[in-house]
């Protein structure tokens, strides 16, 4: 009896958490939201979490510092996306109302966004996933806790 009841709490914990988002911060200036059942595991490095779904890598969430000898944050971003951009990738801006810029990166069926928070611009936040996935998880970022 006390097996059946363990099951179906189990069964209903995991029923609930296929659609909650889990909200990763890998930095005070950033946080990002993703939905549980987009992942099954994380990887934590020292400045990159990267999630993977039965045991395939799914996407990743990176922090990186801006150089300090870039004149500005705008200089930076429009160096970086003037880097990115070759025949096989296309970018194109990210618009946030909420105080981050930045742009995204086209190769193949993933998309990567380079944003910096506009009142924290000492950093740059980049995250990749799938084409389908993108939009949701970049509309989630908030600053960090």
């Amino acid at each position: 009896m006390k097996f059946i009841a363990i099951a179906i709490l189990i069964f209903a914990l995991s029923g609930c958490a296929s659609t909650k988002s889990i909200s990763l911060s890998p930095s005070q200036e950033y946080a990002v939201s993703v939905q549980s059942s987009l992942f099954d595991t994380l990887r934590i490095d020292s400045n990159e979490t990267s999630l993977f779904r039965n045991g395939k890598f799914i996407g990743f969430i990176r922090v990186e510092p801006v150089p300090r000898e870039i004149p500005s944050t705008s200089d930076f971003l429009s160096k970086l996306r003037s880097d990115s951009e070759s025949e096989t990738v296309e970018t194109s801006s990210l618009s946030f109302s909420s105080g981050f810029k930045g742009f995204s990166a086209k190769y193949r069926n993933y998309l990567t966004g380079y944003l910096v928070n506009e009142e924290h611009p000492d950093s740059i936040l980049i995250f990749s996933f799938p084409e389908e996935e993108f939009d949701k998880i970049a509309g989630s970022i908030s600053p960090g806790i």
